[in-house]
């Protein structure tokens, strides 16, 4: 049986197994691979509340469409972005595992997931060139 959607560099939408993927809960790995993803498919902005014309110009010539039309395509609605139970749960306790910060507090501010394309967790806010329709993943 194939997978539910194969895409690039052969990376996999897959569900999840019983362990928290390695990203949501080692801060190292999770960066890695988000760095990887800004550096190969610009993943960002970096502060989604703050106007940066020049990151949405990029996008909006990438899709040949206007900034207001790639501004709604974010990783909130991507089919790669994974907001399960079973995911949000991995998050909030590798938040909690440095218990650096209340781990429900930055959940809620972030609205995170896990990307399931690039194995990291990202923000709703964020998008990158690798945007597909249909999402999030829930329950």
């Amino acid at each position: 049986m194939k997978p539910k959607v194969t895409i690039l560099l052969n990376k996999t939408v897959s569900s999840v197994g019983e362990s928290c993927p390695t990203a949501t809960k080692d801060v190292e790995e999770n960066i890695k691979n988000r760095d990887w993803t800004i550096d190969n498919f610009d993943y960002g902005p970096l502060n989604p509340a703050s106007p940066d014309p020049g990151f949405w110009e990029k996008k909006a010539e990438l899709w040949n469409s206007d900034i207001e039309t790639v501004k709604t395509a974010l990783c909130a609605n991507c089919s790669a972005f994974d907001q399960t139970d079973k995911i949000i749960d991995c998050i909030i306790e590798g938040i909690n595992e440095t218990e650096a910060a209340n781990p429900y507090d930055v959940q809620e501010r972030a609205d995170l997931g896990y990307c399931q394309l690039f194995k990291f967790k990202c923000a709703s806010a964020r998008t990158c060139d690798a945007w597909l329709y249909g999402g999030p993943i829930t329950d």
